[in-house]
Order: C-alpha cells, then structure tokens, then sequence
C-alpha cells in the first residue's frame, strides 16, 4: 500500500512529507502502456499531485498539474482529488531518453488549485532545469513562496515499477534561516529516495534522518490512483454539444466514442444512447 509519512520539526518550524508511490506508477503504467523513461517522469508529477492533494481540507477540492515542458514525452496532466486520489497522463507514453529530454526545458509548471471559490487558484513557473525535483522546489519557492527542499525517484525496469518515492520538506512562517539549511542539506544527501525508502521504508526515512530533532508525527495519508470518470460525467459533456450536433456525428461514423485519457476506458453512443439522454 503506498503511505504519505509526515511530521513537524523543530516545534513545528517545518513539515516533512516522505512518500511511496510505488502502486500510483505501476497503475499508471498498466492503465498507458508507459516506456521506462515516460513512467520515470510521469511518475514525479504523480508523485507531487499526491504531495499537494493529501493536504486538502475539503472533500470537494480539486487539483490539475500541468507540466509541458516542450520534451519528447509532450504534455503531462496529473489531476487530484483531497485525500491523495491522483490519476495521470502523458501525452506521448512511449518517449525515450534522460528526463531532461522527456520533460524538457522550454516550457513551464502550470499548478491548479480548486477550492470552490469564486476563481481557483492558478500558480505558473517557467520550468528551469528538466529536473523535476529542482523545478518544482523552484516552483514552490516563486509561485507560493514556500522555499522548499524535494527530492524525487521513480526507479521502473522493464515496465515494473520497482520504487517510486519522494521527500519534500517545508518550512512554516516561523521558520529561521539556521532551520531551513540544516533541512536542505539532509535532503540534498536523498537524491537517491528511491532506493533509500526501498532500504528503510518511508517511516525509517523520518526517524533515521530527522529523529533526532524535535518532532511530532502526524496521520498518515495512503495515496491511490482513481479515475473519477464514468458514464454519467461523459453524457453531461456531450450534452453541451448539443443533440443536433451529437445526431450528425452518428449519421456520419455510426456512433460516437469518447475515451478517457486518466484510465483509457471507452464510452460509446448510439443513436438510442442519445436519445436516452435528452429524454432525461
């Protein structure tokens, strides 16, 4: 079962999330078919929508990454519901190559937040480096000004994701500066998390390396990866199309299928489908 580890520090002058996320990628492999390379760097964003997720409030509140670097692997959308339901795509599942080449450089990190307010947060950074873990620390320090130390790994071999895992550690408004580079310096010593989480698990993380500071534990999160699509959201979508124009769709290719990009399952309309729905 993937786990969200998370504790305060120093009195509560910074949080640290440690997180597995093992199952979310593999699910993600099976569901797009992912090259190694594609899983590895879909597999942060994932990652990072559990990360951001796991600390909503409200049931309702919704997420949207967008990550588009210009790389070979295309656009990356990580959609997240509160409690750390992630699901995600990207655009091309088989891209090959470092994750500097599938991520690219020439683009930006477009992070939406929906808290059912009037407008939903929209935070927006150029990407930097390719590297995702720098660039969402990068991220988080210019879009939310939270200056934040993360690492990420995804370690996937022959279609198998063997570790997914990541750390992120930030600090609170109270935090000194004396704090804040003794964490950055702890996780900079993580590039590896992968493997380090596969040794120790994701709570042996907190205790070896931040133990010996004052610390309170708080609850655990499990993230998984759902799909919240289903066959009644997809009529509502084609209802703002109007029957008119669903009707000449199914006069020229005989049905109308609409596939959905987090699970790829298919939905398909027949003439009576139609019917069926605007009756209702």
């Amino acid at each position: 079962m993937d786990t969200i580890k998370r504790a305060l520090l120093f009195d509560g002058k910074a949080i640290v999330d440690v997180l597995d996320t093992t199952e979310i990628v593999q699910t993600a492999i099976n569901y797009h078919n992912l090259s190694d390379d594609a899983a590895k760097a879909l597999g942060q964003v994932l990652t990072i929508g559990a990360f951001i997720s796991s600390g909503f409030k409200a049931s309702d509140n919704k997420l949207t990454i967008i990550v588009d670097g210009k790389g070979n692997g295309g656009k990356m959308v990580v959609s997240a519901d509160a409690g750390a339901a992630v699901r995600g795509y990207i655009q091309n599942p088989s891209a090959m190559g470092d994750p500097a080449s599938v991520v690219g450089r020439d683009g930006y990190i477009n992070v939406i937040k929906d808290f059912g307010l009037k407008e939903p947060y929209n935070g927006l950074c150029e990407l930097v480096t390719g590297n995702l873990s720098m660039d969402f620390a990068y991220y988080f320090t210019k879009s939310e000004q939270l200056p934040s130390a993360i690492s990420l790994d995804v370690d996937v071999k022959n279609g198998k994701c063997l570790k997914s895992a990541g750390i992120i550690v930030q600090p609170m408004p109270n935090c000194t500066e004396e704090v804040i580079v003794i964490l950055e310096d702890i996780v900079s010593q993580l590039k590896n998390i992968a493997s380090i989480v596969e040794e120790k698990g994701t709570q042996g993380v907190i205790d070896y390396y931040f133990g010996h500071f004052p610390m309170k534990q708080l609850d655990d999160v499990n993230p998984k990866y759902i799909c919240s699509c289903s066959k009644e959201k997809v009529s509502q979508m084609l209802m703002t199309l109007g029957r008119d124009e669903l009707e000449d769709i199914i006069k020229e290719n005989g049905k109308i299928e609409v596939g959905c990009q987090f699970c790829n399952k298919k939905y398909q309309y027949l003439k009576e489908d139609i019917d069926s729905i605007f009756n209702k």
